[in-house]
């Protein structure tokens, strides 16, 4: 945006009462109609607006609302007018954007605003997207792989927290990437801006290779230090060989008491996050209201999740695949693994959730993630709180009687310095309650 608004410098207010933009070959309001969405220099706030035409051949003109406030522009060859408040509008349509000026009414102030038009296709469209590089971080000043709208559908694949794909043979096979986590995307997603909620559909989690490695000792982190300095931990293979006709996980060369345990494949998604559009980006490790590395094993195959957007476009991240884990990832590492993945897209617009949300087949769940279980807590349980007086024509108490006796936590992850809890209902309860 920046860039765009050094190319409208030429045309800088000085003392004038109107800014001095290049005219264009006169249009009808009618090539003004639609969404838009207006940015302003130095306003962290998009705003959505929808343009509709009103008036007659002589002169035209479209009504809409910015900031809250409605207004009338003019519009005549190619340029827009209107008043918002104390503040002069002025604007020069180019294609699919708008580019100008705003004054006060005394003329001694003046910021320049771009807009945007939300042009999404007629039919949603489907990508196959095979990565040709990852990222290690959540940064919204990197080149989207792929621009997407509302409905789009993406299959794609991960690699393990490792760095490895599908085509590893082995823990011996060489990384195609770094490790820590390396993410696939980041995908832009059109038309979402700060305050909207992502709406991110898992289709499909399916494992792509017959193989994962995890850890092998227990973070630090969940148990007690008298324990820490008792235990003898053993070396072990850490290779684990997934058997997906019969759903199962054996480990390749287990210790004799564990010749026969088997684990129950259940493969999910670590990390899924969105940018957070400010100085700090946060690495593929990290995870917080943003999502990133969460290590929520509901997040399989079916489930919903729902991020809150904070920087335009969202930048949507995923990767960290699991074949299997526990509550907590106590080793550490878990089932980590490859995967083929499938999602769609959607927008809530103005959702403004505080952290993310999921949804599967049979609940509904808050997702807190802070510096210790009992702030991840208060966060998944007042959200969940929130969510069900938003929704639902219920009062606080009816929201006490029935998280009270049907709500469950689960601790998501223990591997420091971010901690998770998940705070679910299950949707039989919300079946009785009336929606408001």
């Amino acid at each position: 945006m920046l860039a765009v608004f050094g190319v409208l410098g030429a045309y800088t207010l000085r003392g004038q009462s109107r800014p001095t933009i290049p005219a264009s070959p006169a249009r009808s309001a009618a090539d003004l109609v639609g969404d838009w969405i207006f940015e302003m220099d130095g306003d962290a706030q998009p705003q959505r607006v929808t343009l509709v035409a009103q008036g007659s051949a002589v002169r035209d003109s479209v009504r809409g609302e910015v900031y809250g406030q409605p207004f009338i522009s003019s519009f005549i060859g190619g340029r827009v007018q209107f008043a918002v408040g104390s503040y002069l509008w002025w604007g020069q349509l180019r294609g699919d954007t708008l580019r100008g000026y705003l004054t006060s009414g005394t003329g001694t102030d003046s910021s320049a605003w771009i807009a945007t038009r939300y042009r999404p296709p007629a039919v949603a469209r489907s990508f196959v997207y095979a990565p040709a590089g990852y990222r290690r971080g959540l940064s919204s000043d990197v080149s989207p792989v792929l621009r997407l709208y509302a409905g789009d559908t993406v299959r794609t694949t991960t690699v393990d927290a490792s760095g490895r794909d599908a085509n590893a043979a082995s823990f011996d096979t060489p990384p195609v990437t770094s490790g820590g986590n390396p993410l696939t995307g980041p995908f832009y997603i059109e038309g979402a801006v700060p305050g909207d909620v992502l709406v991110v559909r898992l289709l499909r989690v399916r494992l792509n290779r017959g193989w994962a490695f995890s850890g092998t000792s227990l973070v630090d982190g969940a148990i007690q230090p008298s324990y820490a300095v008792e235990r003898r931990n053993t070396p072990m293979d850490r290779t684990w060989l997934l058997d997906t006709i019969a759903a199962m996980a054996r480990l390749r060369t287990p210790s004799s008491a564990l010749n026969a345990l088997r684990i129950p494949l259940r493969p999910f998604l670590g990390a899924i996050g969105v940018a957070t559009g400010g100085a700090s980006v946060p690495s593929s490790r990290d995870s917080g209201p943003f999502g990133g590395n969460m290590e929520v094993a509901h997040l399989h195959e079916g489930a919903t999740l729902y991020l809150p957007v904070t920087t335009m476009g969202a930048y949507l991240y995923l990767g960290d695949g699991h074949a299997a884990q526990g509550d907590g990832e106590l080793t550490g590492d878990a089932m980590e693994t490859s995967l083929d993945v499938t999602f769609t897209i959607g927008v809530k617009r103005w959702g403004f959730a505080s952290i993310p949300r999921a949804e599967t087949v049979d609940e509904i769940m808050s997702i807190g993630v802070a510096g210790s279980l009992d702030e991840a807590t208060r966060q998944a349980t007042s959200d969940l709180a929130r969510w069900l007086e938003a929704d639902f024509a219920v009062t606080a108490t009816d929201v006490a009687l029935m998280l009270g006796f049907a709500v469950r936590y689960d601790i998501a992850d223990l591997v420091a310095p971010w901690l998770g809890v998940t705070a679910r209902l299950p949707k039989s309860i919300l079946q009785t309650l009336p929606r408001r």
